[in-house]
């Protein structure tokens, strides 16, 4: 053994010095148990190494932003003292999109930034758009990474880096005149930095603020009655608790408008709950004046908060759908919801509870902001609007309104899997035949089958075959909704497979005849080829090749494609949606 020979060496040692056998044995029982105890600690492994918060915290952040279908790369790291850092590599080629999305991936983890030390920041360098691409930089400080309005962007490009006049880190609290200010201590005793919740009422309009930082943040503190800020058009509006609030539900479009300057850059937010009613609320925003809703744009809830919608309001004030989409869950629940809208001048960017969920195209470029409210009783809190860097090249939208939702993909199914996954029946029954997607009931009109493809602008093709009956099928599109017809637009055979018409579905499911024209017959029992282009709210219809009607104006311009058949029994196959 290796201690023999030492052992050894303390006996003789010990012999030498002549000392009782007794105490011999205790020196060599404390020379055993010395190195029993040195031999345990080198074979004992060394202490594992803490991990940070701030290391925590920069390694979920990457990992939740590379379940994002478009990142292609996401890491983290931390520096104790100094910042988070993190990088993206992603496929999103709009700068606007970038940026909004990137606030709304930190969103989640703002709680956990604001924990670490308020002397630190957090660094994202994000390199997007087909190579070579370009780059934006985000910079904001730990404790404010809920608040857009301490971000600060420096974009790049192969061979230019530039700055975009954003925010600085810590915009000082007299930016804006302000009739009530609080201040409060940021996360680790920071007191230099204004609070997000801070009341900015400008005395009249005029009111601006430099790019990046907030035109106006209220939490409604105030109590007894409007405060001046707001001027209702419409509706029973209030402040009580610290809510501002709609309390009538039983009317439509209940308007407050904002007494601040219209703005092109911005981002408008706010915290909404919905009470009582059948309905729900959102914004009004890019408003000619704040006086009159003619000519505003506007983003709310309808369908008890189950669906989001989009439209404007004409130079006479009537209300114009122009898209939406069911959400994954309905807001009726008596929770807090955040809304936000991003707006470069000729889009906007919609998200709910930090998920991007929409881009919409603009009628206007410019404009007031405002709350909404339509047969529901609606609560506003934290509403901020903030005025945003203007993007490079960002260009004037195209000539008619369009809604394109950010979720369209291509959509095609030929059912040679003997299944119909994916699609949702309105009505009627649908059935997977030997290849083909059947309807076989020949007694009711308007029968459906939806499929999950929405867009406004989209090219589509299906091969349509008669079975039995007068043949009565067709395409639904630009629907608002899957699960019924109600705000949507319709083709089909008609007169007995002689002609083609289309139209739409109103608000009450009531079908509006839009246009007809004759076509070979359609009852003879073969295959016939349907195909409709859809961009810019116009329609272009075919038939086996053959065009039959050009830009039509349709009255809804986005939304979902599905199947239609009227009393009559109908084969489908080879549905191919590609968005254009």
């Amino acid at each position: 053994m290796i201690i023999r020979r030492p052992l050894r060496q303390i006996w003789v040692w010990c012999i030498g010095l002549r000392l009782p056998r007794f105490l011999v044995s205790v020196v060599l029982l404390g020379a055993l148990a010395l190195g029993g105890v040195s031999a345990l600690r080198a074979l004992q492994p060394a202490a594992p190494v803490q991990i940070l918060p701030g290391q925590a915290v920069a390694w979920d952040i990457a990992r939740a932003v590379a379940r994002s279908g478009d990142v292609q790369t996401a890491s983290g790291a931390y520096l104790p003292g100094d910042r988070v850092l993190l990088y993206t590599r992603t496929s999103l080629a709009d700068q606007a999109r970038v940026r909004s999305w990137a606030v709304a991936q930190l969103g989640p983890f703002a709680e956990r930034l604001a924990k670490l030390s308020s002397r630190e920041t957090l660094t994202w360098v994000i390199d997007y758009g087909v190579a070579p691409g370009a780059q934006e930089a985000i910079s904001v400080p730990v404790g404010r990474a809920a608040d857009p309005a301490y971000y600060r962007y420096v974009s790049a490009v192969p061979g230019l880096l530039v700055t975009n006049g954003a925010a600085a880190a810590a915009p000082a609290a007299t930016a804006v005149p302000a009739a009530k200010a609080t201040t409060a201590p940021a996360a680790g005793g920071a007191t230099t930095a204004p609070v997000a919740k801070t009341t900015v009422a400008p005395a009249a309009a005029g009111t601006a603020a430099p790019d990046g930082q907030s035109l106006l943040s209220t939490s409604f503190d105030e109590s007894g009655g409007t405060p001046s800020i707001w001027l209702p058009l419409s509706g029973s509006w209030g402040i009580a608790n610290g809510i501002y609030s709609q309390s009538d539900n039983t009317g439509y479009d209940f308007i407050s408008m904002m007494n601040v300057d219209p703005q092109t850059n911005y981002r408008f937010a706010a915290k909404v709950r919905l009470g009582d009613g059948q309905m729900g609320g959102g914004f009004v925003y890019n408003a000619p004046s704040t006086t009159s809703r003619a000519g505003a744009q506007n983003v709310d809830f309808d369908q008890n908060g189950g669906f989001l919608r989009w439209g404007r309001y004409d130079d006479k004030g009537a209300y114009v759908y122009q898209g939406g989409l069911a959400v994954a869950k309905p807001i009726n629940d008596g929770q807090w919801h955040d809304l936000s809208l991003v707006t470069h001048a000729g889009s906007s960017v919609i998200s709910l509870d930090g998920t991007e969920i929409a881009t919409i195209t603009n009628v206007s470029q410019t404009g007031h902001v405002g709350l909404l409210t339509s047969m529901t009783k609606v609560d506003f809190d934290s509403v901020q609007v903030i005025i945003l860097p203007e993007l490079a090249g960002n260009a004037a939208p195209s000539v008619a309104a369009t809604a394109v939702l950010t979720t369209a993909t291509m959509f095609s199914d030929d059912f040679a899997d003997g299944d119909t996954k994916g699609w949702q029946v309105l009505s009627g029954t649908w059935q997977n035949i030997q290849g083909t997607y059947q309807q076989t009931d020949l007694t009711g009109s308007d029968l459906g089958s939806v499929t999950p493809f929405q867009s406004g602008t989209f090219t589509a093709t299906v091969r349509i075959q008669r079975l039995d009956g007068d043949i009565g099928a067709g395409l639904y599109f630009n629907m608002a909704q899957r699960d019924s017809k109600s705000r949507s637009q319709m083709i089909n055979y008609t007169q007995g497979g002689k002609a083609l018409q289309w139209g739409h579905f109103d608000d009450g499911g009531n079908f509006v005849f839009e246009g007809n024209a004759p076509v070979p017959d359609g009852n003879d029992g073969a295959w016939h080829t349907f195909g409709i282009s859809v961009a810019d709210g116009k329609a272009t219809f075919s038939l086996d090749g053959n065009e039959v009607a050009k830009d039509v104006t349709l009255t809804y311009v986005s939304g979902y494609v599905g199947l239609l058949a009227s009393h009559s029994k109908v084969a489908f196959d080879d549905v191919q949606i590609m968005p254009q």
